[in-house]
């Protein structure tokens, strides 16, 4: 490998690195977010992301679905449901993540709650 080979490859990699960053940190910080539960379909609760808050999710059959809001993020904790791919996904804290539950019909979703100035249409 030629000196400007390895030159020209450190520079993307720099630069990917600096996207990276600037996307995470942009989007990471949703202080003006909710996270909306939904249990078939309908809301079941809306709570801000900066709250503590633990939420338990039942019905008359028995399915139940714990979910802890705090730090900023969200996360299921508990669910009856026999595979937990719900319990072992990755925490949500970024606009439009969710976390859903498909057994037992129960979704968390976080959006952000800050207006924007121009949309798609607008622009």
């Amino acid at each position: 490998m030629k000196k400007k080979d390895f030159l020209i490859i450190v520079f993307f990699l720099i630069t990917a690195v600096i996207l990276w960053l600037l996307v995470n940190i942009t989007l990471a910080d949703i202080t003006k977010g909710e996270v909306v539960i939904y249990k078939e379909g309908k809301v079941f609760a809306t709570i801000p992301l900066t709250a503590e808050e633990t939420v338990i999710v039942e019905d008359e059959i028995g399915n139940r679905n714990v979910i802890k809001v705090e730090g900023g993020k969200v996360t299921m904790t508990e669910a009856s449901c026999r595979d937990q791919i719900c319990v072992h996904t990755r925490p949500a804290r970024k606009d439009g993540q969710s976390i859903i539950c498909l057994p037992n019909r129960v979704a968390v979703e976080v959006r952000s709650t800050q207006k924007n100035e121009i949309d798609g249409v607008s622009e």
